[in-house]
């Protein structure tokens, strides 16, 4: 395995390495995975550059242990090809998966300090005060909102996904280098906007508050396509490499654009194969703790106990029968 670019800290760690190694194995007669392994393969196999080829694998790697087989590099909105189609629990998807890479400017603020015995320490400190402001972790927050709707664009015209048609349409993001692979308000804030975080989780540029992909405000190229076409961001952020850990570091945000209520959101998603979706702005509302507590105490009522109290709580609030 090739030694990593000092200069980086998104290297091929030796976990994901040794995982995918077993994953092209397991998977190098499958006719959908043989192209991908392919250009694995001929790309130098495990390294860092291959990254984004990896995260597309692992993804796939999931889908074939649901009992899925997919299909990969599906015709998209004109000459495109979106990365995964296939169909679960009743839902068609379309899925399209991207790597956010660390930026030349994320690697323009490591440090390099050497010791006398020859050590060699690496340090990255991004701050709101630098004197380049794409340095900054509003300048990343920029950027990510950035390239994820660029994705959605090619010369002026849309690209990737075509206009919703009875498909659920999601683009999966490697979140991992994107400030070590933030939060659940770094998330909301680059697919909504500024204003959908609390005040001290929102970042301004220039002075100016950064709007999301979803947001009607954002004119950056491929906004306006990310808005009519996306259902859902799915932002992966995973800290392990093992069967069945991909799934659970995905959290989603749904395209609200798209869907007048929580409810249709969540219906969008209901047949995803990789485990109960977390769409953090959809998420089913809890019932209060009290009120559960009274429905288990009740639990055990005749018909006619439940009538009579129903006829007690209408005489106590003052209601007529």
């Amino acid at each position: 395995m090739a030694a990593p670019d000092a200069k980086t800290f998104d290297f091929l760690t030796g976990a994901e390495g040794d995982y995918m190694g077993v994953v092209m194995s397991q998977l190098a007669d499958v006719p959908w995975a043989k192209p991908l392994i392919g250009d694995i393969e001929a790309a130098g196999g495990l390294k860092g550059e291959n990254k984004a080829k990896l995260f597309e694998l692992r993804f796939g790697n999931e889908l074939h242990a649901a009992g899925i087989q997919p299909q990969y590099e599906v015709p998209g909105e004109a000459k495109s090809t979106i990365d995964y189609g296939f169909s679960a629990g009743g839902t068609d998807f379309l899925v399209e998966m991207m790597r956010l890479e660390e930026t030349d400017a994320v690697k323009a603020a490591t440090t390099t300090e050497e010791f006398e015995d020859g050590a060699v320490m690496f340090a990255r400190h991004l701050h709101s005060n630098a004197e380049d402001p794409r340095q900054t972790p509003e300048g990343e927050t920029l950027k990510a909102v950035e390239r994820i709707c660029q994705k959605l664009e090619d010369g002026g015209k849309p690209h990737k996904f075509p206009p919703p048609a009875g498909k659920t349409h999601v683009l999966l993001v490697d979140f991992r280098a994107f400030k070590n692979g933030g939060d659940i308000w770094d998330r909301l804030h680059v697919a909504l906007a500024g204003d959908k975080v609390p005040p001290f989780f929102r970042h301004y540029y220039k002075g100016r508050l950064i709007t999301g992909v979803f947001d009607p405000k954002t004119s950056l190229k491929g906004a306006a396509e990310a808005r009519e076409r996306l259902h859902f961001v799915g932002f992966v952020n995973e800290k392990a490499y093992q069967d069945g850990s991909f799934g659970p570091a995905i959290q989603f945000v749904a395209n609200p654009n798209l869907f007048k209520t929580d409810e249709e959101a969540q219906a969008a998603l209901a047949g995803w194969p990789l485990g109960t979706p977390d769409i953090i702005n959809a998420r089913p509302k809890k019932t209060p703790e009290h009120l559960q507590e009274i429905a288990d105490a009740m639990s055990g009522m005749t018909v006619g106990e439940g009538a009579e109290l129903s006829q007690m709580l209408k005489h106590k609030w003052g209601l007529r029968s």
